[in-house]
């Protein structure tokens, strides 16, 4: 019994090893950054085709972000077509994988208040 155990569990990491992750955006997950924000990049760990890209600010009020292209790729860069001002934004992402698995994920970022100079 042990041994089966043992085997599904390492069949199911090899599974779960096997997704395309997020491994990079901008801006960064969890980062402060000065307005102004033109672009959203998302950088995956391998080739997807992205399937939805949703910039929420905090009251959940959707922004402006320039349409998702049609390439498989392993970045992509979209740009944001409204000012965002100062506050906490979050990023819902949505690919395919090539292996047809769908991935998802979100990370929040904040636009720092403009300080005087």
């Amino acid at each position: 019994m042990r041994v089966l155990l043992a085997a599904l569990l390492v069949a199911f990491a090899s599974i779960a090893a096997a997704h395309t992750p997020l491994t990079a955006s901008v801006p960064a997950a969890k980062a402060t950054v000065a307005a102004p924000v033109k672009e959203i990049v998302l950088e995956f760990g391998g080739d997807v085709r992205l399937t939805a890209v949703v910039l929420t600010d905090a009251q959940g009020s959707n922004k402006k972000v320039a349409a998702i292209p049609a390439a498989v790729a392993k970045k992509f860069t979209l740009a944001v077509e409204e000012d965002l001002k100062p506050g906490a934004y979050t990023v819902n992402w949505r690919a395919v994988g090539a292996d047809t698995h769908v991935v998802s994920g979100d990370f929040r970022f904040t636009v720092a208040t403009a300080t005087p100079l």
